[in-house]
This record gives structure tokens, sequence and C-alpha cells, in this order.
């Protein structure tokens, strides 16, 4: 294996994860994910501990969104049905 090559691995890996922080920085976030999900498992163990961090931290981000908007979505469920049983 060339020595160039991990070098290029991990600038490959480090303008993904610019990418998808910017895509989620826009509220892209199927784009986001679908970005992370292209890193293999190869890749992944050519990657230093600062780049698995930022994987780590942008899947955390994501996690969270995920979480917050299913949150949301069973509040608004609350109030369609209160409605509902108020009309019904």
């Amino acid at each position: 294996m060339n020595q160039r090559e991990p070098l290029q691995e991990q600038s490959k890996i480090r303008s993904l994860l610019i990418q998808a922080e910017l895509a989620l920085k826009e509220n892209r976030f199927e784009e986001a994910l679908a970005m992370l999900s292209g890193i293999s498992v190869e890749e992944m163990s050519t990657l230093n501990l600062e780049e698995l961090q930022a994987i780590g931290a942008l899947l955390n981000y994501l996690r969270e969104l995920a979480e917050e908007k299913k949150n949301n979505l069973a509040e608004q469920l609350k109030v369609i049905q209160v409605g509902k049983n108020y009309l019904g």
C-alpha cells in the first residue's frame, strides 16, 4: 500500500465530515446522514481519534434532532386527538 493512500483516504473523510456538517447547518439531515453512512468500516479503521470523535458528534447530533422531532410529532398527535375528541 502506498503511503499516500491513507492520507488521501483521510482527506476524503475530512471532506465528507465538513460537507455533512454544512448539510446539518442547512437542515439537510437526510443528506448528512447519507454522507456519514457512505463511510465504510475499512475507511473508519484508518481514521484518527479526532475524525472518529467528529463522526460520533455528528451522529449524536442527528440522534438528538430525531428525538426532538419524534417528541414534537407526538405532541402534535395528542393535540389532534384532543381536537378530534372535542369535535366528535
